[in-house]
């Protein structure tokens, strides 16, 4: 798609087309969020052939198809707030880029900020900068806008942790992020709400690296990988794979002879972001922090592990019961029968963690489980780049 550009009707600025802000604009009018994402891609689509389009033709273009849409109710409502409302720029130094209040709102929520209070935090900048008399703001000074209104309006910490959270980014430093825990644990869906939150395009699955090394070595080298990792015992001998039974230190054993094999692999992705300045989240049941060498990317990146949980066996069964009804492909019935050197796992992966200080996740309810990452990964990254300002 050819990149758009909107032409200031009074001024002649020239800025780029960002669907978000327009979506935006219809959210403040009265429109769902999913009905103004609608809106604006229906609008962008029919303006695929113009390279450049006046403020005031791009709003007669959204209004008419609001109108068409919802009726002129709707319509007015857009009317009356887009002819109230500036575009603020924000003036960094690479870019000068729009004023978006949804980024801002989910980059606070990035600092462990409770989605009501960013919302509102961010509501409440949009407002103070249309207010303003002028057009462009420096980001420095946006910085310190941001902060006065979490300071007043939400807390002390929480205005803190933006601080910190900007002078993290402005390092050039990357993240990265990795996630371990049993399968049902929910590290899938755990991850991806957290890359969402901190807009971390590059996700990797030890799963997937499993995959791919299997594909390359015959299987009478690598044994152990050619089971899950609750039955990678089966693989320790000749003997074992015609076993039916097995010890719970052997089910171990078997796990760590898969993390050996998908060390190396695991460390070099690492590596690699480290050295491309890449932020990344890893998952995996053989995400194990401790038995990785990681000191190379120490004084080059902010690397936190983390180890997810099931609080009981009885959840562990439902979610794994619940998979086999959603995802009956994964013969997740084969899980329930091994439910018990699952459990096994679990609990030599929550000792690991306990003993190596790495936080331990109890992933009952989603929102709770993600907040409390997003909170760990804030004191980190406060840690690294205290809060500082000038005011």
């Amino acid at each position: 798609m050819a990149k758009l550009f909107i032409i200031e009707s009074d001024s002649g600025e020239k800025i780029p087309f960002l669907r978000g802000v327009l979506v935006e604009s219809l959210v403040r009018a009265g429109l769902s969020f999913q009905d103004a994402y609608l809106v604006a891609q229906s609008v962008r689509g029919k303006l695929d052939s113009n390279a450049e389009i006046t403020t005031d033709t791009l709003k007669e273009r959204v209004s008419t198809e609001v109108w068409e849409r919802f009726g002129a109710s709707l319509a007015k409502s857009y009317d009356l707030g887009s002819s109230r409302e500036r575009q603020i720029i924000v003036q960094t130094p690479n870019d000068d880029v729009p004023f978006s209040a949804g980024i801002l709102s989910r980059s606070l929520q990035a600092c462990a900020i409770n989605r009501a209070e960013a919302l509102e935090t961010a509501k409440q900048v949009h407002e103070s900068l249309q207010k303003g008399e002028t057009t462009f703001i420096n980001h420095v000074d946006l910085r310190k806008i941001v902060y006065q209104h979490l300071k007043e309006h939400c807390s002390q910490p929480a205005a803190d942790r933006f601080l910190s959270w900007r002078r993290f980014k402005e390092s050039g430093l990357p993240l990265i992020v990795m996630v371990g825990g049993i399968t049902g644990t929910g590290k899938s869906t755990l991850t991806t709400e957290l890359a969402y939150q901190l807009n971390i395009i590059r996700n990797q699955s030890t799963d997937m690296m499993r995959e791919i090394v299997r594909c390359y070595l015959p299987a009478a080298e690598i044994p152990t990988l050619s089971y899950s990792s609750f039955e990678a015992w089966k693989g320790l001998t000749q003997e074992g794979q015609a076993a039916q039974e097995c010890s719970d230190e052997e089910v171990v054993r078997g796990f760590l002879s898969q993390c050996n094999i998908i060390k190396q692999g695991l460390e070099a992705t690492i590596h690699r972001a480290v050295k491309e300045n890449h932020d990344l989240i890893i998952d995996g049941v053989h995400v194990l922090a401790s038995k990785l060498e990681l000191d190379i990317s120490r004084d080059q990146a902010i690397v936190i592990p983390l180890m997810l949980a099931v609080p009981h066996k009885k959840t562990l069964r439902k979610r794994l019961k619940h998979r086999e009804r959603e995802q009956p492909e994964r013969a997740s019935s084969r899980y329930l029968k091994q439910l018990d050197r699952i459990w096994v796992l679990q609990s030599y992966l929550v000792a690991e963690a306990e003993q190596h200080r790495i936080p331990l996740i109890v992933n009952g309810e989603i929102e709770e489980a993600l907040n409390e990452i997003l909170m760990h990964i804030s004191n980190i990254i406060s840690q690294h780049f205290p809060a500082h300002i000038q005011i």
